[in-house]
């Protein structure tokens, strides 16, 4: 078993105790609930980290027979590509953690496909990000990054997810028996689409300082290869939107000041080339314009419908400052409801079509302001 050591005055090193919870809930479940990069997306995919929505945590799970809620998973969560995660927690001590919580496991997605829809998984993850004080839009922006796949759409790819089996199965332990690793390998290096998992987040403590090491056992190269295989061969969930297919989909609204004020956008962007780029998302539902600096970040995401989202405070986190500034300044014209934070998505109050004549105009000026305060060399 590793050590952890702590450096000390004079490069000395101490090694630290490694402690065990006595109290699963409370010093496991809320640990990870705390953070879940626990669950270390980087260990998981080198190439594309992991990043985590939680959709609910102690997730009911409905019994095949009566209907009614039988189970719980301690968490259950959906990472950027809308794969389903069921993350179980279970102490060192817990002698459940062996075969019998294997088959629980797997009781419980093979069930639960059954019963979860886009609906039902969409309320329950924006209940769970009202209860973290944010909004469902501003994380799952965070989460897919450029993406910016509609919520309707990205909630639509966890149901197909679902029921294909296209789902990832985490145990959270603080140390695993050798006989659950074996078994976790096992069933890893078999199933194709699934994946099977073990984190180990072993604690330590001295001096009063606790330190947590996250560890993935389970995802052999051999495993990786076979499901990064059987990825390639599933359809994107997505489409590819184009100038000409976002005008057409803002056209069939039937709106239009909406239809002009987007092509007016349009225009101002092929009037800057120098400063301002676009870009399309991939929803299979709604279109969504991406307006970048010319660097390649998103500054704006305009929607088909009119939404206006602020991207700038997760790509120009150095330039966080300006844009705060800036925002000021506008302050009168242009509201945004969110919060207006690092790495946050705010949406302006007033969509497209709702905005006064003079609104509209201070929205390109903002724009074009930001474009030009962000650029590269």
């Amino acid at each position: 078993m590793s050590r952890v050591y702590q450096v000390q005055d004079g490069d000395n090193t101490v090694p630290m105790k490694q402690i065990h919870c006595a109290n699963e809930e409370r010093e496991l479940q809320n640990l990870l609930e705390n953070n879940f990069d626990l669950l270390p997306g980087d260990q998981i995919d080198p190439e594309n980290p992991r990043d985590w929505l939680l959709i609910k945590r102690e997730m009911p799970v409905p019994d095949p027979n009566s209907g009614a809620d039988r189970w719980s998973i301690d968490f259950f969560l959906v990472d950027q590509t809308g794969m389903p995660t069921f993350v179980e927690c279970k102490r060192y001590h817990d002698t459940r953690s062996r075969r019998e919580v294997v088959g629980q496991m797997m009781e419980y997605a093979a069930n639960a496909q059954y019963y979860w829809d886009k609906n039902i998984l969409k309320d329950l993850a924006e209940k769970s990000a009202i209860d973290r004080d944010d909004s469902l839009e501003e994380v799952l922006t965070s989460l897919q990054q450029d993406d910016y796949s509609s919520v309707d759409d990205f909630f639509k790819n966890v149901e197909n997810n679902l029921k294909e089996g296209q789902i990832r199965i985490v145990f959270f332990l603080e140390e695993a028996p050798n006989e659950l690793r074996s078994i976790v390998e096992f069933l890893n290096n078999q199933m194709e689409r699934a994946e099977v998992l073990i984190v180990e987040a072993r604690q330590y403590a001295i001096d009063g300082l606790k330190v947590v090491v996250p560890s993935l056992f389970g995802y052999t190269e051999q495993a990786r290869r076979i499901k990064k295989a059987v990825s390639l061969l599933t359809p994107s969930q997505g489409i590819k939107w184009t100038r000409d297919r976002f005008i057409k989909a803002v056209e069939e609204a039937g709106v239009p000041l909406r239809s002009s004020r987007v092509k007016d956008l349009f225009e101002m962007a092929d009037n800057n080339k120098d400063i301002i780029t676009l870009a399309y998302g991939r929803g299979r539902i709604s279109g969504s314009l991406m307006m970048k600096n010319n660097t390649g970040l998103t500054m704006l995401v305009v929607w088909d419908n009119s939404s206006i989202q602020l991207a700038a405070t997760g790509s120009f986190r150095d330039k966080f400052e300006y844009l705060v500034s800036l925002r000021e300044n506008y302050q009168s014209w242009l509201q945004w409801k969110g919060r207006f934070e690092r790495g946050r998505s705010p949406t302006l109050v007033k969509k497209l079509d709702e905005m006064s004549e003079e609104e509209f105009e201070k929205l390109k000026d903002f724009t074009l302001e930001l474009a030009k305060g962000v650029k590269g060399g």
